[in-house]
């Protein structure tokens, strides 16, 4: 059926295959490239930036930390600078888990943000106790609040923390496999179509180009053969396309100067035997003639 077919028309259909292999191998790379490039968006701009915002809070927790060893260990101007020091601390902690509020949807983020909250009202009581012992001056027992209480609560709240940002780290190599394995699957998947296309136009581009030249080769053969006098040879017409409507044209060609020329033959043949009767007839006319003289 193809072969049938004008060579306009194959020609039509093997590039629009190709345009449209084109045009999905376009869109799958498109779609893989705005998948993989929203994974990275999320580990970039969601995942990450919550580890940082953890990081900040341990980071204030340790300058608190320091800033109640000052205070206790300086005295005078030294011990206040100290204790003014812990305020600002205070409000990069705020704002940091108000940030981790306002980012973290999953439940398991939830809940471990939850245990922070409640790991800081714990520490942030125990701090004030500690300033409260501070300004009584009772060494001894700030020594006692250090060693137990205090400790064990900026320990669970710093255990609370990295709990938070072992989760968030664990999702981000998660979502980082996923992204390089979506980029491996758009190169294997973008590969095969590019293959798929390079065959199909060797193989488009040797069929079409077989579809023409071989009845185009037939086609001379035959024309050789008439200018050579041989009207005994055949033409046949395989396909309906241009190259098929040639041939049968010039088989009809062949049809046609035969039946042309068997008639000139028998014109030759009836002009042969009247001119044998003339020839007959004169030599009759001459004979009688001669007896006629005799």
């Amino acid at each position: 059926m193809f072969k049938n077919l004008r060579i306009g028309v194959r020609l039509g259909i093997g590039f629009g295959l190709l345009l449209v292999l084109l045009l999905v191998i376009s869109v799958t790379s498109a779609l893989r490239l705005s998948s993989l490039s929203s994974d990275i968006d999320t580990i970039v701009n969601d995942r990450f930036p919550k580890t940082v915002y953890a990081n900040n809070i341990i980071d204030a927790i340790n300058i608190i930390a320091r800033q109640l060893r000052n205070a206790y260990i300086f005295s005078g101007e030294e011990q206040t600078k100290a204790i003014e020091a812990i305020p600002p601390q205070r409000k990069i902690i705020t704002e940091n888990l108000e940030k981790l509020e306002a980012t973290i949807r999953s439940d398991k983020g939830k809940e471990l943000l939850a245990r922070i909250k409640a790991a800081r009202q714990v520490y942030v009581a125990e701090q004030d106790k500690f300033l409260t012992l501070l300004k009584e001056n009772k060494r001894e027992e700030i020594v006692q609040l250090l060693q137990t209480s205090l400790r064990k609560a900026q320990s669970e709240y710093m255990g609370a923390i990295n709990d938070l940002i072992a989760y968030q780290t664990e999702i981000m190599e998660r979502d980082g496999k996923r992204a390089a394995e979506d980029a491996a699957g758009a190169i294997r998947v973008v590969t095969a179509l590019s293959v798929a296309s390079v065959l199909l136009a060797i193989f488009f581009a040797w069929f079409v180009t077989r579809s023409i030249t071989r009845p185009l080769a037939e086609s001379v053969e035959a024309a050789n053969s008439l200018a050579q006098g041989d009207l005994t040879v055949k033409i046949e017409a395989h396909t309906k396309d241009e190259i098929g409507v040639l041939m049968s044209a010039m088989q009809n060609m062949v049809a046609k100067l035969s039946e042309i020329i068997s008639e000139v033959n028998a014109a030759s043949e009836a002009l042969n035997n009247a001119a044998s009767q003339v020839s007959a007839t004169a030599q009759s006319l001459s004979q009688s003639s001669s007896e006629q003289a005799a």
